[in-house]
């Protein structure tokens, strides 16, 4: 899907776009979609270049971090959001295997953020 400047956008902001238009921009919302298309972005498979593919997922998922807005008092979402920012540094440096470790543990703390504990 081409961008307004011509460029192709990522899966996840064609996501993003469509999950503000149902109305799950919520700050869980926000990283759990987020935190689902990165993990499947940095799939082993999925990667052509992984240093290419990791900066893409990084870029991606600290959007995600600045569109998640405020976390109150929810622990579980406070760690989640730990975890993908630890993620992120681990992008940074194209390290994947740590990347996907951690967004599996963000994934886990945003369950439980679901249930409020």
């Amino acid at each position: 899907m081409p961008s307004p400047d011509g460029g192709r956008r990522t899966f996840l902001e064609v996501a993003y776009q469509m999950s503000s238009a149902v109305g799950t921009r919520t700050s869980t919302g926000v990283l759990e979609l987020a935190v689902e298309q990165v993990l499947a972005s940095v799939r082993p498979t999925a990667l052509g270049d992984p240093v290419v593919g990791a900066r893409r997922a990084e870029e991606s998922l600290r959007d995600a971090l600045r569109d998640a807005g405020p976390v109150d008092d929810n622990i579980a979402l406070q760690h989640a959001l730990a975890c993908a920012e630890a993620a992120c540094e681990h992008l940074k440096y194209a390290e994947i295997q740590e990347a996907r470790t951690l967004l599996t543990a963000a994934r886990g703390q945003l369950v439980l953020a679901h249930e409020g504990v």
